[in-house]
């Protein structure tokens, strides 16, 4: 530390910590300065003040520099200023409250947590800043000009989410960002493109805005979709070929602790039919009635809008019943979240090893960060020791439309034990759901191997294809 104050021309004066501070008093050993408004040397002294400044810290402690700063009579004539504070250039700016190594740091940890992380991280390393201080940096830092770029990506980026959008263009070759535009409009990014002539390739998503803007900014560049947004393409005809597929629920014991949000069914009792379930029965047959009145108006109208019309319903049902090659079945509600949902397993794991007093396992667990009640620990303990002597039982569940997803789209190195047996349950069940998982995981195939010359026969077999979303 004191070699950087001697590399400055700075003599620590005075040291003195605490354990919470190291405060130093320094001073420059220079006889003069330079009028920093005309240039002219003065060592004609004024007077003198203090500055206080953050600095790096030290020891695990802050560090605050109390800089005695010198004033001068500057002895130019035709200078303005009759009296000029000395500066020393790398050391702070003018009215600063840190030094510029200091702030080089806050701007480094703003550019890569933000402002609200970053003051945090801040916080932790002794050098208390706000969020505002961080992206203040953020806005102060120089950025060297883009220069000729060559192969771009654009997309949204939101003043306002769900108000106002502007426009982002990075460089993809160096994997940073060169421009940021204030619209989301094809003018806009045309008027860019047109001053930037060096542009070859365009990377965007399945935006016309940023098409438009591309094809009449740079009519020569090549248009291409980059894999994150092919990747989101397959994830979404995922869920859309999935919704009109009839697939069976699947096993769960009931002690598993698959967190899976969706709504369970239970096994019906041989003896007879209960009211929860003849009421499920009333609505999928009224579900099943509105499906065949859709598809018998639809062939004798051909309109989407007159079937809406006849019907009461709204065009988008008409739509996804009509996609369906069979009845759609209600989307799962999701499962309640409990506060005690990321213990459950310490607790199952703590019963099976002999401890099963509840007020125990509380103390346990609230030393782990648990904040909620006694009672759900003690009601979570009483469904465990009236499960302990019987077996456990099975809940079938229907899985939601994000997590088939995830079994149709994601490689299958990448699924546990348990989705396996699922997706295999899934496959077996439906010829349909055989033939979009081969062109899911084909199609998954061609962009991580990047196998381009396998696209075009992708395509021609999913023209081909029973399933009418593909």
């Amino acid at each position: 530390m004191w070699r950087f104050f001697r590399r400055l021309g700075l003599v620590v004066k005075q040291a003195r910590s605490d354990p919470a501070e190291i405060i130093l008093v320094v001073e420059s050993s220079a006889l003069g300065a330079v009028c920093p408004f005309c240039g002219h040397f003065s060592d004609c002294r004024h007077s003198q003040y203090v500055r206080r400044l953050l600095d790096l810290p030290a020891d695990s402690r802050k560090v605050v520099v109390h800089w005695r700063i010198r004033k001068f009579r500057c002895i130019n004539p035709n200078c303005r200023h009759r009296v000029f504070a000395e500066r020393i250039p790398g050391f702070a700016r003018p009215h600063a409250r840190r030094t510029e190594r200091l702030d080089q740091l806050l701007t480094r940890i703003g550019v890569f947590l933000g402002g609200e992380a970053g003051a945090r991280l801040a916080r932790d390393l002794h050098t208390p800043v706000s969020p505002d201080t961080i992206l203040r940096l953020l806005y102060r830092m120089e950025i060297s000009p883009c220069g000729n770029v060559r192969v771009i990506g654009v997309d949204e980026w939101a003043w306002r989410k769900g108000h106002r959008y502007g426009t982002i263009v990075c460089d993809l070759e160096t994997g940073r960002p060169v421009e940021i535009l204030p619209e989301a409009r094809a003018e806009v990014l045309a008027n860019w493109l047109r001053e930037h002539s060096s542009v070859t390739i365009v990377s965007r998503d399945r935006s016309g805005t940023f098409a438009d803007g591309a094809k009449a900014g740079a009519p020569n560049a090549i248009q291409v979709a980059d894999r994150w947004h092919l990747f989101k393409n397959l994830g979404d005809l995922a869920e859309r070929v999935v919704s009109t597929l009839s697939l069976p629920p699947v096993p769960v014991e009931e002690d598993s602790q698959q967190a899976l949000p969706v709504a369970e069914t239970r096994q019906t009792k041989p003896a007879g039919e209960n009211r929860k379930d003849a009421r499920k029965r009333q609505s999928q047959q009224r579900r099943q009635e509105r499906y065949d009145a859709i598809h018998a108006l639809y062939a004798k109208t051909r309109s989407i809008h007159a079937v809406a019309r006849e019907l009461g319903v709204c065009r988008h049902t008409v739509r996804k019943y009509l996609r369906a090659s069979e009845c759609p079945q209600p989307k799962p509600r999701a499962k309640r979240k409990s506060i005690l949902d990321p213990y459950r397993d310490y607790l199952i794991r703590r019963w099976s090893e002999g401890c099963q007093n509840a007020a125990a396992l509380y103390r346990e667990i609230t030393e782990l960060g648990y904040t909620g009640s006694q009672t759900l620990v003690k009601d979570f303990v009483a469904t465990l020791r009236r499960r302990s002597h019987v077996e456990p039982l099975v809940r079938y569940r229907r899985l939601p439309a994000a997590k088939l997803r995830k079994l149709f789209t994601q490689p299958p190195e990448k699924l546990n034990e348990t989705e396996h047996q699922w997706l295999e349950l899934l496959l077996n069940a439906s010829d349909a759901a055989r033939e979009a998982y081969s062109f899911f995981q084909e199609f998954r195939a061609l962009l991580t191997n990047r196998q381009a010359d396998g696209l075009l026969a992708w395509l021609e077999r999913a023209g081909r294809s029973s399933l009418e979303p593909i």
